[in-house]
């Protein structure tokens, strides 16, 4: 009979309204009702409902930091969701950048906005109501099932059901299920602490980069997976230590220090950001012998990024050929009809030069340095995908 058991009742009630949702967002809309109303309008108006209906008994919750320190969590999922732009956007810089594929005209961004706007609201408002309520007192359990039962509506489950290869599965859970799984993690936690407003913040800086920046960075499924994780996972250490030293006060002598776990984060995202390429000197592990004795199969040769009109003669060339990269010496430089310079390369243990020269486009960098053996794993996963994609039917 008391009130405060009101909000349990309507926490089971949010998902089923999650499974209908589900359901239509996959059953209904795209294949029985298209186009603008299907895809767009509908959705927008039962998040909305929800989100209207959701902010009138948010008050009965209970939030797990004071109102004082919401501005700073508000804060804290801004920088979050730039930090996660900024690392995408600096690996895409290096990666390849193409054009948004969504329309950019004004009615596209007027009627993308309502989507984008409702959307949000209804699913920060019902999920910071699930955490604060449902979740109270089971928070990492929360956070896990809140995060995957939001992820649903950030792909298609019809999309699941065309992954025919290990390869395509492989591609989907990089590119989409791992980001989109990271980003809801992330934004439950900043909901269970703080409230709505700064998932919505968070997932709101994320939306407003992928429907509306006119450029998109082109990531490997690799890349992408990467990123998104490392990046979530530092957003989830500095918010973890911000909650303890800020709003629990946590002595230091009772726990770690806030700055040892911001440093190892950082630390490893920069070590994935090296791995992948993102910097001016990057390793990369050596799959032929071609090179022998200087470099051997297996050996990991870091390379630093070069201009074509650096390279010297003796210099043992990373240059771009047929989809392949290929590190071979410089043993003539020559110019093109361009007048830009053409490069003559050769394998130390090949008898004969490459039967074609390296252009100016195709440079990559130089290697400086190499490190031996340590590139058999890379070598063996490779191996690994290159079979499987051979067995693929």
């Amino acid at each position: 009979m008391q009130a405060y058991r009101c909000p349990y009742l309507a926490g089971y009630g949010n998902p089923a309204f999650f499974i209908g949702m589900l359901l239509a967002s996959n059953l209904v809309s795209g294949r029985f009702l298209t186009g603008l109303w299907g895809n767009y309008i509908l959705p927008a108006v039962f998040w909305g409902l929800l989100a209207l209906i959701i902010r009138l008994r948010l008050d009965q919750v209970r939030l797990m930091v004071k109102a004082r320190h919401r501005k700073m969590f508000c804060w804290a999922g801004l920088i979050c969701g730039i930090a996660t732009v900024v690392a995408v956007f600096a690996v895409g810089f290096m990666t390849g950048l193409g054009r948004s594929p969504y329309d950019h005209s004004f009615t596209g961004i007027i009627i993308n906005l309502f989507y984008l706007c409702s959307m949000l609201a209804g699913m920060e408002l019902s999920r910071s109501w699930l955490m604060n309520s449902l979740f109270a007192k089971r928070q990492v359990i929360g956070i896990v099932l809140t995060g995957i039962i939001y992820s649903l509506f950030g792909f298609s489950l019809r999309r699941l059901v065309m992954l025919k290869t290990f390869q395509e599965a492989a591609q989907f859970v990089g590119n989409t299920v791992i980001p989109v799984l990271s980003e809801n993690i992330l934004a439950s936690y900043l909901a269970s602490l703080a409230g709505p407003l700064p998932a919505i913040i968070y997932r709101g800086v994320l939306a407003a980069f992928h429907w509306f920046s006119p450029v998109l960075p082109d990531l490997n499924w690799i890349a992408h997976a990467m990123v998104s994780t490392f990046v979530t996972v530092f957003c989830l250490v500095l918010i973890y230590q911000l909650h303890q030293s800020e709003v629990l006060r946590v002595r230091k002598k009772d726990s770690e220090s806030p700055m040892g776990w911001v440093v190892a984060s950082v630390l490893s995202v920069l070590i994935v950001w090296f791995a992948i390429g993102v910097f001016s000197i990057f390793p990369t592990a050596v799959v032929s012998g071609s090179m022998s004795p200087a470099i051997e199969q297996g050996d990991i040769a870091i390379i630093k990024r070069i201009k074509p009109d650096e390279v010297e003669l003796n210099d043992i060339l990373l240059f771009r050929m047929e989809g392949a990269r290929i590190a071979h010496r410089v043993v003539d430089i020559r110019k093109d009809e361009r007048g830009l310079p053409m490069f003559v390369t050769k394998g130390d243990a090949n008898e004969r030069i490459d039967s074609e020269p390296v252009l100016a486009e195709q440079v990559v960098g130089k290697v400086i340095h190499v490190i031996p053996r340590a590139g058999w794993i890379t070598i063996g996963w490779r191996s690994t995908d290159q079979f499987l994609a051979g067995n693929e039917h």
